[in-house]
C-alpha cells in the first residue's frame, strides 16, 4: 500500500472488503462441513476407517486455520487503511 492518493485508498479498502466477505463466507462453509462431517463420525464411527477420518478432519481444521489467517491479514488491512483514510481527511 504505497498509494497516498485518497481515492486509491478509498478503492483499496473496498476490495478489501470485498475480500473479508468472501473469506467469511468461505469460512461458514468449512465449519458447515467440519460440522457435518463431526455428525457423520458420531453416527458412523464404527463403519469407517478411523484414520481416513481422522486424517481428513485434521484436513478440513487446517483449511479453517488457513482461512482464519487470511481473514485475519485483510481485517488488519483494512483497519490500516482505515487509518489512513480518517487521517487524510
Amino acid at each position: 500500500m504505497t498509494s497516498t492518493n485518497s481515492e486509491d485508498i478509498a478503492l483499496q479498502y473496498s476490495q478489501l472488503i470485498q475480500r473479508e466477505e468472501d473469506y467469511v463466507d468461505q469460512l461458514v462453509t468449512c465449519n458447515n462441513l467440519i460440522l457435518d462431517a463431526m455428525d457423520i463420525i458420531a453416527k458412523r464411527a464404527g463403519v469407517l476407517h478411523m484414520d481416513t477420518v481422522t486424517q481428513a478432519a485434521h484436513h478440513l481444521h487446517a483449511v479453517e486455520q488457513d482461512l482464519n489467517q487470511k481473514l485475519f491479514e485483510v481485517r488488519l488491512e483494512k483497519s490500516i487503511l482505515a487509518n489512513r483514510m480518517s487521517e487524510s481527511t
